[in-house]
């Protein structure tokens, strides 16, 4: 009886712990699976995430290589649990073109590709402007979005071939290139379905698919007309580059003095490669018969003033001619300069640039070109609508609302033609600075 008792408790204690162990296979079963899915999808995230960083940033510190080498770790057991699409699902996929299957949705992360000048003449540029870029990607906390940054050099071969690297690597939009040459090529190059916002000024180059973020020679040329009239001129001569921009301008001048009954005496053009200006200085002669009310200078910096003076010198005495300019008169070395000192010109709203300026500086010790404002703007924006855009069609909707948005340069609107307006403001030249003119 004794041996049978014994029997008998030894039966029972195996049965509890078979039915224990069952019961942890089952909770396993039915619940680790829910942690371990929700694990891979933050595991996924911070993997991509600090992937991201470190193309972007292009700093390989020991922590973010840490953390991606940890996270890749900890991702083996949740490789495991991913679903594989079935072979029928699989079958359904291969019949989309792949610009169906672009619009179908964007990716988790979103490849932005870069398009810049990182060797050549203007690799300084080119720094200024990824430097901007980088400093909107992570101001605007925009963790979908992935940086690939590819040098477009001088040339159109470099160009072509970087942005053709950009389409193969899965880039869904493309910012840069510098050049209009450039720009318009690579458009017909690469998939119609990939955005292209170059920073060129050509407005001839844009399309639809193709922005041109510069500042418009055409919207200034029509805001310093409007400028004219409200300072009473109507009768004008015009100084401009002998190049494609000066065409741009004076054909943009011509309609403007149609619109807005402004007579254009005499037009003068420089060599804007010049170093010496004494035999345009000569060419530079004021007709007495011709009453100039004003007179329009298409330059900047030290060209600036040295045509500004000789011009005074033959004869456009400022206090009688009012002088006139864009936005390439927005430079503090034109300060001190007799013959520009009440001009006015018109150019981008400047107190967030400003502060743009000093946020750049503290983070690179540099100050940047005035380009990398676009740079950051046009990124800035991106991130915004990219968080809410699940393909191409929707986040061209957001860009394209025709309230439009305020910018680094103040407001500004894009158009689905490839259109960039900007409100231009009307300055004038001081002593020591420019005061703004409201209107």
């Amino acid at each position: 009886m004794k041996y049978l008792f014994l029997i008998f408790f030894i039966f029972v204690i195996s049965c509890s712990i078979e039915t224990f162990e069952r019961e942890e296979i089952v909770i396993v079963k039915s619940n680790q699976i829910k942690k371990n899915n929700e694990a891979e999808i933050i595991n996924e995230k911070e993997k991509t995430n600090n992937k991201k960083i470190i193309s972007t940033v292009e700093k390989d510190n020991n922590t973010s290589k840490k953390s991606v080498s940890t996270v890749e770790k900890d991702n083996n057991i949740s490789k495991k649990i991913i679903e594989v699409p079935k072979p029928m699902e699989k079958m359904e996929q291969d019949k989309l073109t792949e610009k169906e299957a672009y619009d179908v949705s964007f990716n988790e992360i979103i490849k932005i590709g870069i398009l810049l000048p990182f060797s050549g003449k203007n690799k300084k540029l080119g720094r200024s402007i990824s430097n901007a870029l980088e400093m909107a990607l992570f101001e605007t906390k925009s963790e979908n979005i992935e940086l690939i940054f590819k040098d477009s050099g001088d040339d159109l071969d470099s160009a072509t071939k970087a942005s053709k690297e950009l389409e193969k690597e899965g880039a869904a939009i493309i910012i840069g290139p510098v050049f209009s040459f450039q720009a318009s090529e690579i458009r017909k190059i690469i998939r119609e379905d990939i955005p292209i916002f170059s920073f060129t000024n050509d407005e001839s180059v844009k399309s639809k698919g193709l922005w041109s973020l510069g500042f418009s020679p055409k919207q200034q040329i029509e805001t310093i007309f409007q400028e004219m009239i409200n300072h009473s001129v109507s009768t004008i001569s015009i100084i401009v580059p002998e190049n494609i921009y000066g065409d741009i301008i004076l054909q943009a001048s011509r309609k403007e003095s149609i619109l807005k009954n402004i007579k254009i005496n005499q037009i003068y053009r420089y060599n804007k490669k010049a170093r010496d200006f004494s035999d345009f200085s000569k060419y530079l002669n004021k007709d007495n018969s011709l009453v100039n009310e004003g007179l329009l200078i298409i330059a900047s910096g030290k060209q600036l003033k040295e045509i500004s003076s000789r011009a005074q010198y033959r004869g456009f005495n400022p206090k009688e001619t009012k002088y006139f300019g864009i936005s390439g008169w927005n430079d503090a070395e034109i300060l001190g300069e007799p013959s520009l000192l009440g001009g006015h010109f018109v150019a981008p709203q400047q107190l967030s640039y400003e502060t743009f300026v000093s946020r750049y500086f503290k983070l690179y010790d540099m100050v940047p070109n005035e380009i990398s404002g676009l740079g950051y703007d046009i990124l800035a924006l991106l991130s915004i609508g990219l968080k809410n855009s699940h393909n191409t069609q929707e986040l061209l909707k957001f860009l394209t609302n025709p309230v439009g948005f305020n910018g680094i340069f103040g407001l500004f609107k894009v158009s689905s033609q490839g259109d960039f307006y900007r409100k231009f403001i009307p300055y004038e030249v001081m002593e020591r600075n420019f005061v703004k003119k409201y209107r």
